[in-house]
């Protein structure tokens, strides 16, 4: 069953110019990683092109799966990797929340 990993996240007010040079450096090392499927790189992020409130500090990125245990399987082995647990505390300064989404179609 294919899936959508779609993140939210909230930037904190002056940390965007940081959080997209911190989003471009964990990309770069994401795709290194064996085992990651280059379809799915890089992953499709996007900014509201409109909105009220924090929209406008807002990052969303997306990545399709073929399966459940494709993503998890990647995810066990990118939280294990040394360069990717270095980045944990970077984005604690630069975001203010960060919501996952896991998605399936509809039959």
């Amino acid at each position: 069953m294919k899936v959508m990993q779609r993140g939210i996240m909230k930037i904190l007010p002056g940390k965007m110019a940081e959080a997209m040079e911190l989003l471009e450096k964990y990309m770069a090392v994401v795709s290194r990683l064996a085992g990651v499927p280059q379809a799915n790189l890089p992953m499709k992020t996007y900014r509201p092109f409109l909105g009220g409130g924090d929209a406008l500090h807002t990052i969303v990125f997306q990545v399709e799966w073929d399966s459940f245990g494709e993503m998890t399987a990647f995810l066990e082995k990118a939280m294990a990797d040394p360069e990717i647990q270095a980045f944990m505390p970077k984005w604690e300064v630069v975001e203010q929340s960060h919501e996952v989404e896991i998605l399936t179609l509809l039959p």
